[in-house]
């Protein structure tokens, strides 16, 4: 009775892990990237699987931070281990991707601030 709870507990835990898992190393990521002080979060950190033009997994954060874009983009890069940046970038929020979450085209309330330099995408891509 006991080694069959024991399996099928297993077997629960690696169906997580297939379904959920991949999330885990996204969230992960960029959530131990150390920011800017003063960087606001914008979007949570949200994050997909497609197969747009190849098999990824996505996940994106949008941040406002008050040194701007390039500013910030360097301090990420200068203040960060390589490990946690293998599979990092960072973008304006204000340009166009066909496999980006977060929009700006989308996003009304962002074409209403007057300080779009701000809005700064971190973006965890990993191809499959």
């Amino acid at each position: 009775m006991r080694k069959k709870y024991i399996c099928r507990l297993a077997a629960l835990a690696i169906l997580l892990f297939v379904l959920f898992g991949w999330r885990i190393q996204i969230i992960l990521n960029i959530a131990c990237l150390k920011l800017p002080k003063g960087c606001e979060t914008i979007y949570r950190t949200k994050t997909q699987i497609s197969d747009v033009y190849w098999w990824h997994v996505n996940g994106e954060k949008v941040i406002k931070c008050d040194l701007g874009y390039e500013a910030t983009e360097e301090y990420i890069q200068n203040n960060n281990p390589a490990f946690l940046l293998k599979y990092i970038s960072v973008y304006g929020y204000g340009g166009m991707s066909d496999i980006a979450i977060y929009d700006s085209e989308f996003d009304d309330g962002f074409w209403e601030q007057p300080d779009q330099h701000k809005y700064v995408v971190i973006r965890f891509l990993r191809k499959i």
